[in-house]
């Protein structure tokens, strides 16, 4: 279930449609763009948080229905919503509808929440049960991480309260909920006691140490969870600070049956207009001067020091035929313009609209090299490397291999490059050697398919599932 988050690639025509025509990063209208006949997974319900108790009524209604019957009635029989409007908007709606759904009034008199005594009663659940709750929430919070400069308050659970009660009739329906990014919190909040699975995207590197009501919460939710899912190998780090053992690594999940190396016309094309023998694709999102303080490790890419590394290596060498292939996205596009004009070679880029995980596939295939990301705090990364090595194209990217012997018994062929000097020093040294260019790129696909295939993925979920299931006596058979 998709709730309001409305950027491209949260939704599943990014991951399953061949899109080529210019698709807005936020708020799509999917009518407007040739979709070949696509039709959305029958689980897949993207739901404005408006909707979510009428979502629950009409599941409950398709349930019984199926239960009388054969027939069968899939997420696009629910009405989905295609307006979604700002967060101002939203927060002005939560009082006047989901809060008072939800079982939830707002009172602003003191800035905080308080439970509605009648709604609760309806609920089966007593303003003292739901107390007693949360004060146990509040006790956790202060056992587990005794030395935070603030402790979790009630006033910090009634903020987020809201949001997350309005997700509780669908929660209810579940045996177990897997909360994506800050989510886990709702889970915690809006149907205490449930089993839930953190999935983290970046997201355990900063936000659970946030001075604030949502990194107090996280940082608790992380604790409760049944499990704890890594994606990026760095986190570990951050989980140890948490003193999570509740933990273990996936990697990001990539189908092999899609990214595999093949013939592309887009090199012919790119050859062809930009008369070049190299093609290299820097696909990481354009984020590298301004973001809010201690958030830099989640948000920078550092797309400065790979772009000042390639003005090193043109003013060197003016006549090299190389075309540099950057997406247009990211919050800091503008910037990246300015200093690729700045170090004079604008005339050798190429700007793309962002593509579909199908469509990028082909830019992988035509490239000779692929650059990730540079920031040094990080030293890891996300979907770009194992789609590239898939794709069996080297990647040249900031490295840390310390960070990665705790989730990989081999550790990726990567070409580390740390600096500006180390990214020239790498792109100079795979142009002048085709051979050990291609050999290396094997090695890159021969790697991924024995430890980021999507059968390691499935595998360590099911895993994951069997575990819970046998704790709680479940009797899943999976």
């Amino acid at each position: 279930m998709n709730v309001d988050y409305r950027h491209v690639q949260g939704q599943p025509e990014w991951e399953d449609v061949y899109i080529t025509e210019p698709v807005p990063e936020w708020n799509q209208d999917w009518s407007k763009i040739d979709l070949g006949g696509y039709k959305r997974p029958e689980w897949f319900y993207d739901v404005s948080l408006q909707q979510i108790p009428d979502l629950a009524a009409w599941m409950d209604e398709r349930d019984a229905q199926k239960t009388l019957s054969s027939d069968s009635t899939d997420a696009s029989d629910f009405p989905q919503n295609d307006l979604y409007s700002s967060a101002k908007e939203t927060a002005v709606r939560y009082g006047a509808n989901i809060l008072r759904k939800s079982g939830f009034s707002w009172l602003v008199n003191d800035v905080r929440h308080r439970i509605s005594k009648k709604l609760i009663k309806q609920a089966g659940t007593s303003e003292d049960q739901m107390e007693r709750t949360f004060q146990s929430l509040i006790s956790d919070f202060s056992e587990n991480y005794p030395d935070r400069r603030q402790a979790l308050s009630m006033q910090d659970i009634y903020e987020l309260l809201p949001r997350s009660a309005a997700h509780t009739p669908i929660f209810q329906r579940y045996h177990l909920v897997q909360a994506y990014s800050l989510d886990p919190i709702h889970v915690m909040l809006g149907n205490p006691g449930q089993p839930f699975v953190c999935f983290e995207h970046g997201t355990l590197r900063d936000f659970p140490f946030e001075d604030s009501a949502r990194g107090r919460l996280y940082a608790l939710s992380l604790k409760k969870a049944e499990a704890v899912i890594i994606t990026n190998a760095d986190c570990n780090r951050s989980a140890e600070r948490l003193g999570l053992k509740n933990y273990t690594f996936i990697p990001h999940p990539v189908d092999e049956e899609i990214y595999k190396p093949e013939p592309t016309e887009l090199r012919d094309k790119l050859v062809r207009e930009h008369k070049c023998k190299w093609i290299f694709v820097a696909p990481a999102r354009h984020h590298w001067k301004k973001c809010p303080p201690g958030l830099e490790n989640s948000w920078f890419k550092r797309n400065d020091i790979l772009i000042r590394a390639l003005g090193n290596i043109f003013r060197k060498q003016p006549d090299l035929d190389a075309l540099v292939v950057f997406f247009e996205w990211g919050q800091e596009v503008n910037f990246s313009r300015e200093l690729i004009e700045e170090c004079g070679f604008s005339n050798k880029v190429r700007w793309e609209p962002i593509r579909s995980k199908r469509a990028m596939k082909e830019f992988y295939n035509a490239a000779d090299l692929v650059f990730d990301q540079f920031n040094d705090g990080i030293g890891t990364f996300g979907s770009v490397v194992p789609e590239s090595f898939a794709c069996a194209k080297p990647v040249i990217i900031n490295y840390k291999k310390e960070l990665h012997y705790w989730c990989y018994p081999e550790l990726p062929p990567l070409l580390n490059a740390p600096d500006e000097g180390a990214i020239e020093k790498c792109v100079l040294d795979m142009i002048k050697n085709d051979s050990y260019r291609m050999e290396l790129g094997n090695t890159c696909r021969e790697w991924f398919m024995n430890h980021h295939s999507s059968n390691i993925v499935t595998d360590r979920l099911v895993d994951i599932y069997k575990a819970i299931s046998a704790k709680y006596k479940w009797g899943w058979q999976l």
